[in-house]
């Protein structure tokens, strides 16, 4: 970063009082200041893409909604907007910023697992215009991925200025994403938690990040509405607001046929998008930047394809109208049905040929035509439930993103955020649930990791967990006893001890037997040929005076980092009374040895459990 941005950034914190970065000013001070930027950053980006949308798709194609049912004679113009999106994209991100293709989700959750969490600034720029050219051309992407990946740029950035480590980096790169989501979405606490919960495949989160996630997201969203003035991010009529409920407890086996149908939609979803990633990413003779464009060729006739049967709803753009037709309850079961096909196969040609989009709206979007078509359906087959099919809608969608992105509290959340609806908690978190535990073989974001214990970001943080609750004193019988040699010894004496001695380091010690200093078998190696010397040369000559120890009241841990620190392979164990009495010699089999029994005990005692 340029010196004097960050001496701006400097200025900025200092005047705010939080000059001197302590757990205040990180975590409270620096996540503000990021909530602001990244609030700022989601409006520029509503903006830009409302500026594309708007010339492309209303003003050329003369389209109104996301289906070319309405529009006229022009919306064959899409045959040349959608691939000349694609080809502008494709160029963009080949010539500029490569992570800024696919969907930006998937790139956050690399970046912090594999790149420490350093976003190249270009990205942020780069991510805003080719999303914004993908959506707003007509590509079927969301939102999500974008200013996820926007904000956490900008929380990267942040860091960067302040010379800060690569844990706090990584901290505030989803501080940023969740200030990014919280605001574009109005949902600050699902957007909070939506960072620190992607990054894993099983139900784990990323603990440390929660509070600065929630102060970002917070100000974003506060600053994001203050600007625009939106509250909802959809907003559902009042006469389905207040049936949104969950009424009769018999209405739960639905729930669980709509949780069953969502795990094998997205199946589906995930292998079609996989599928078609691998085969456009196998296209070696075509240009990685006309690959996009292709994808968006292909869309355009989908859209087309499926306009006779879908009419003005269809399957271009994020699918905020298909959410809200579904909700409504306004389609009949068999477009429904179609819509969810065309809406995977749609989002699929979009992303995976190399557009750039997020896959969070479209997966609502499925969501919610799932969740009406079963609605709809028990409405007819169990008339005595007196069933609305507006809260399966709203519970599909949830209960799809949850165990497509193994997110399911975050989705839960958020979806409640974005609708103002908390009546339907119980069957949402029931659907979610279920969909994640059936459908933990599949993901559509490739770059999670199981747990925490499979991410490089945490490489050796569980290691120093066992070895901290260890002590020095527990391996001390298993130590070897010290083998401590006179200092007036003389070379030709220490060398016939030595030789018959074990370890590698001996201690000297003087006539009270207390350590005045050591030496190691490469110390004598130097000299073992002054053999004309060897009645002459002492050990106090050639020993090392400042001698690294340890104490039977450290933790193994310490003990290792010492061991690291100096290139040693053995350490003293020196009394805690008195620090020039040896009592043991602690090896780096020693630690190795006690953190295995350690690990084995663990486990035992999990699987016990």
């Amino acid at each position: 970063m340029p010196k004097n941005v960050r001496k701006g950034w400097i200025r900025v914190l200092t005047f705010l009082g939080l000059g001197d970065l302590g757990f205040v000013g990180k975590w409270v001070g620096l996540s503000s200041v990021i909530g602001v930027c990244g609030g700022f950053a989601a409006v520029g980006f509503a903006w830009l893409l409302e500026v594309v949308q708007g010339a492309a798709l209303h003003d050329l194609a003369g389209l109104a909604g996301e289906g070319v049912g309405d529009g006229g004679g022009r919306a064959w113009m899409l045959f040349l907007i959608l691939p000349v999106g694609g080809l502008l994209v494709g160029w963009l991100t080949t010539r500029f910023a490569p992570e800024a293709e696919g969907h930006g989700t998937e790139q956050l959750i690399r970046t912090f697992h594999d790149l420490g969490g350093r976003v190249r600034r270009r990205v942020v720029a780069i991510k805003a215009l080719t999303s914004a050219i993908t959506i707003g051309t007509g590509g079927s992407a969301g939102q999500e991925g974008p200013v996820a990946q926007i904000g956490s740029g900008v929380g990267s950035a942040a860091a960067d200025a302040l010379h800060l480590s690569d844990r706090d980096r990584r901290i505030f790169l989803l501080a940023g994403s969740s200030a990014g989501i919280g605001a574009l979405f109005t949902a600050p606490l699902g957007g909070a938690l939506f960072a620190p919960e992607v990054l894993y495949s099983k139900p784990e989160f990323e603990g440390e990040a929660i509070i600065p996630c929630i102060i970002s997201s917070i100000v974003a969203y506060s600053t994001f509405t203050t600007i625009t003035g939106e509250e909802k991010a959809i907003v559902i009529p009042g006469e389905i607001l207040e049936t949104l409920s969950h009424r009769d407890w018999r209405e739960l086996g639905v729930y669980l046929v709509l949780a069953i149908l969502c795990t094998l939609v997205s199946w589906l979803y995930v292998r079609t998008f996989d599928g078609l990633r691998t085969g456009f990413a196998r296209l070696t003779p075509v240009p990685r930047p006309i690959r996009p464009a292709i994808g968006g060729l292909l869309l355009a006739g989908l859209a087309f394809a499926i306009a006779p049967w879908a009419g003005t709803s269809g399957v271009l753009g994020g699918g905020y109208e298909l959410i809200k037709t579904s909700i409504a309850g306004e389609l009949p079961i068999a477009i429904m049905g179609v819509l969810v096909l065309g809406k995977i196969l749609s989002t699929s040609l979009s992303i995976a040929s190399g557009g750039s989009g997020g896959v969070f709206a479209p997966s609502l979007a499925i969501g919610a035509l799932l969740g009406a078509i079963v609605g709809k359906t028990a409405e007819v087959w169990l008339p005595d439930l007196d069933i609305s099919p507006s809260c399966y809608a709203l519970v599909g969608m949830g209960g799809f993103f949850a165990g497509v992105a193994k997110t399911p509290i975050a989705s839960i959340i958020i979806v409640c955020e974005m609708t103002g609806s908390y009546g339907l908690l119980t069957p949402l978190m029931l659907v979610s649930v279920l969909h994640l535990m059936l459908a933990q073989r599949w993901t559509i974001y490739d770059t999670q990791v199981p747990g925490m214990v499979e991410s490089p970001a945490h490489a050796g943080d569980f290691v120093v967990d066992v070895l901290e609750r260890v002590l020095v004193k527990d391996l001390l019988d298993g130590a070897r006893e010290p083998q401590p040699i006179s200092e007036n010894t003389t070379l030709r004496r220490a060398l016939d001890i030595v030789s018959k001695a074990q370890g590698y380091y001996f201690p000297v010690v003087d006539k009270e037997e207390r350590m005045v200093g050591i030496f190691s078998l490469s110390d004598v190696r130097r000299i073992f040929q002054e053999m004309e010397v060897a009645d002459v040369v002492i050990v106090r000559d050639f020993m090392v005076e400042n001698v690294i120890t340890t104490t039977p009241q450290d933790n193994l841990n310490t003990a290792l980092q010492k061991l690291n620190e100096y290139g040693l392979h053995e350490i003293p164990v020196v009394a805690v009374e008195d620090d020039r009495r040896v009592i043991a010699m602690l090896t780096r089999n020693n630690l190795g040895a006690a953190y295995h029994k350690r690990l084995h005990a663990l486990k035992r005692a999990g699987a016990a459990e």
